[in-house]
């Protein structure tokens, strides 16, 4: 579907239907043996942030400046929610980190995990191309250290680029001799090693994955989010629409894209735009359409101003702000509309994702209800990381009421929160759907506009569902 075909839809959705959702009408040509109601839910153009995608900020880490909470927070109430943190080991290039460093690492995930933000980690040794990185050996050993604050901080870590190699940890300008098939492939080895099985490790060219996995082929739906290797391997372009072929980045421009379309549905895809170099910066046209085709998650905000300043004056930055990673959007609610304890509630949810990419990690998928007194959870069965950009995404399911639920009036939320249960409450941490009025900041929920009643004297079957409302814990 078009953007002009959504823009009418949209228009029409306003003109009949006001606010999040209206009015709620019968309808029983869904499921045949149950009543149902409908609610209409009216698409938003706001802004506003939403976990593990958009603009990022970078900050530089060297052991002494550890980063500010107030400073991350602020970053929130400008729509940002992710940063890139690129640590540098320069006084570690030839000994293991000390308990200083290590210690300097976890505060910092104390302080994203407070600040309700996220970020991509990087890792380096050098900052200019004549600046030295590691040994192989002294690589390996930091990795192995480096393991528990991994394992203990997946909560906040969006993902890892690979770093390590040479200058700025881009994998090229390395004195070291580490710019090889054989080096590159002992550090992704001890990286997928101590890195959580969830989290993915991002390399700077699409050849570098190819020739670690041994296969020209992306990863397929069946491998998708699994532990194979391909699948845990996702990318970063750091000159994003620089030069023809943004700086080597791509072997082939036209087969390396056509790779990142179909890989950017199982991986995250992210980066930076750098001074182009043979070719006129890049428009607002073939930045969205670069973006689209790619899947792009994230960008970094301050690099490069000269490309980004040309967005603004063009007029399309703020659908690039809107638009990069996900945007779930709520289309059309059935639900029924008589219970009982104990009797099953029925809804069919239709949702679409507007933005260029799906998500990349994993998020649970729960209905609420919740009366001023109770609050019930139903966690579904459902993986949002395969709602991929401009195809149906349907919810549908007959979950078991209580059968000791008080009787009353229950509102009914979707919430999208991180699987963590570190941040599971944490609404910094859970996805607003891009719909008016439905976003509640307090709990992160979003309000369906639904309203459950339940009552002790009708006669209903009881469920047979093993999906359950169950009480919030």
């Amino acid at each position: 579907m078009n953007k002009i075909s959504l823009y009418i839809i949209s228009i029409c959705l306003i003109i009949s239907f006001i606010s999040c959702g209206n009015k709620q009408k019968e309808t029983d040509d869904i499921l045949p043996d149950k009543q149902l109601s409908t609610v209409a839910y009216v698409p938003s153009q706001e802004i506003f942030p939403n976990p593990e995608r958009g603009f990022y900020k970078q900050f530089t880490g060297y052991g002494d400046n550890s980063l500010s909470s107030s400073t991350l927070k602020g970053l929130r109430k400008e729509n940002i929610s992710l940063i890139l943190r690129l640590y540098y080991f320069k006084d570690f290039r030839n000994n293991p980190l000390n308990d200083a460093m290590l210690q300097y690492i976890q505060k910092d995930m104390d302080i994203l995990r407070e600040s309700g933000m996220k970020a991509i980690l990087r890792f380096a040794y050098s900052e200019s191309i004549e600046e030295p990185d590691a040994l192989l050996s002294i690589i390996l050993e930091h990795l192995e250290q480096l393991k528990p604050i991994f394992q203990k901080n997946t909560d906040v870590i969006a993902a890892l680029q690979a770093g390590f190699i040479g200058s700025w940890g881009e994998w090229y300008y390395t004195t070291n001799n580490l710019n090889n098939d054989q080096a590159r492939k002992e550090i992704l080895d001890k990286i997928l090693e101590v890195l959580p099985v969830d989290r993915f490790v991002q390399v700077r060219t699409p050849e570098y994955k190819r020739k670690y996995i041994g296969t020209s082929f992306p990863i397929s739906e069946e491998q998708a989010f699994t532990n194979a290797l391909t699948a845990r391997i996702g990318h970063h372009n750091d000159c994003f629409m620089a030069s023809p072929d943004d700086y080597g980045t791509y072997t082939d421009v036209v087969k390396d894209k056509e790779y990142l379309n179909t890989e950017g549905l199982y991986a995250p895809m992210g980066g930076e735009t750098c001074p182009p170099s043979g070719i006129e910066p890049a428009d607002c046209e073939k930045a969205q359409n670069e973006m689209r085709k790619l899947r792009w998650s994230y960008l970094n905000q301050d690099y490069y101003k000269g490309v980004l300043d040309n967005w603004v004056l063009q007029g399309c930055m703020e659908n690039i702000i809107r638009d990069m990673g996900y945007r779930i959007s709520l289309i059309k609610g059935d639900f029924s509309n008589q219970h009982t304890p104990g009797s099953d509630f029925t809804f069919i949810l239709s949702l679409q994702n507007l933005g260029y990419a799906p998500f990349y990690n994993a998020r649970n998928v729960e209905l609420i209800l919740k009366s001023d007194n109770n609050t019930y959870v139903a966690k579904l069965p459902e993986d949002p990381r395969f709602w991929q950009p401009y195809k149906p995404i349907k919810l549908e399911a007959n979950i078991a009421l209580p059968s000791n639920i008080p009787s009353g009036k229950y509102k009914l939320y979707l919430f999208l929160p991180a699987p963590e249960s570190t941040i599971h409450d944490r609404p910094e941490y859970a996805v607003r759907l891009a719909n008016n009025d439905c976003w509640d900041e307090e709990t992160g929920y979003n309000d369906l506009n639904y309203e459950v009643l339940i009552e002790d004297s009708l006669d209903l079957p009881i469920s047979t569902s093993t999906l359950k409302f169950l009480p919030k814990e």
